[in-house]
């Protein structure tokens, strides 16, 4: 990996350039980040894709982020893409090295200060200015819709067969989905573990695989059920959102972006199965794709059968 990954540096920067340290630094399942310092003294980090997973593209990220940094927002540099396979054997990019305070990214625990200013940076995220312009053919009316449909492409790209559940589950969610005045970026996976800060603040989120042009309320109940759930319990952080971005979640929207995100989950968690029997055989692969997808797919039925056995 050194050589190759030397060499084709060089070739992007137009120079000789040797690489002075390289090491894996996250062992997320999307993606595999290494951090490497070259002999000029630069730093990055190498993102690269295992497997296809998740349905999503190196591609997709790069484009986005780059874009997501040339309006403001907090965001690594990114640099150059590779997006063939065929330099690593799976397509990457190499984006600026951040420095940070930041703990493992296992762990969730955040003081009172820096959950404030998650929360100010993820609601500043969602009203950038000129985020429309990322997603020209995307309205408040489509937003949504377009999402349950891409990720319910993705499951069914992923499966030998159909799930019932996950059909209905799309169906619902077309049935219901909220209606919207506006619609701005969307990180996809916000929270704890995602965000690289000083100590007290918010230097740049990380991990955009998930990123779009959609309704922010996607976010806000991610980070209250999923990735921050270890975190605070909901009312703490729906109280945060209101205290702090003025954000008010209704318990309709928590029921239906709950179920959205698990659905959102299950389909894509669908994809490590196809990764893990062909080009990444690792076992948290078949776990995710397997266990995993199955709790997800519970987790939506019953909040839908809780929900609507409720009305």
């Amino acid at each position: 990996m050194r050589t190759e990954l030397e060499r084709w540096i060089s070739e992007q920067r137009s120079d000789d350039v040797a690489i002075a340290e390289l090491r894996r630094i996250a062992t997320g399942n999307s993606r595999a980040n290494w951090f490497v310092a070259l002999t000029d003294g630069s730093r990055h980090v190498v993102r690269v894709e295992q497997g296809g997973v998740f349905g999503t593209s190196s591609e997709d990220e790069f484009h986005f982020m780059r874009a997501a940094g040339e309006l403001g927002c907090p965001v690594a540099t990114v640099r150059w893409l590779e997006p063939t396979g065929a330099v690593l054997g799976h397509p990457f990019f190499v984006m600026d090295y951040v420095d940070g305070a930041s703990s493992g990214r296992d762990d969730r625990s955040l003081s009172p200060e820096l959950a404030q200013h998650l929360v100010s940076r993820l609601d500043a995220l969602h009203r950038t200015t000129g985020a429309a312009a990322l997603a020209p053919d995307v309205t408040p009316e489509t937003a949504t819709h377009a999402q349950i449909d891409r990720w319910h492409a993705v499951y069914r790209s992923a499966s030998d067969g159909v799930v019932p559940l996950l059909e209905e589950g799309a169906t619902w969610l077309h049935v219901r989905c909220p209606p919207t005045d506006w619609i701005g970026i969307v990180h996809g996976d916000p929270g704890p573990g995602n965000f690289i800060h000083d100590g007290s603040d918010v230097v740049a989120f990380t991990d955009w695989e998930f990123s779009h042009v959609g309704d922010p309320m996607e976010d806000w109940v991610y980070l209250v059920s999923m990735r921050g759930a270890r975190t605070m319990a909901p009312a703490e952080w729906v109280a945060l959102f209101r205290d702090v971005a003025g954000i008010d979640l209704s318990e309709d929207d928590l029921v239906y972006w709950r179920v959205f995100n698990y659905f959102k989950g299950a389909c894509a968690n669908l994809t490590c199965r196809q990764a893990f029997a062909t080009a990444n055989p690792a076992p948290n692969m078949a776990i995710i794709g397997t266990a995993l997808h199955q709790t997800f797919v519970r987790e939506m039925a019953r909040l839908i059968g809780d929900h609507d056995g409720a009305k």
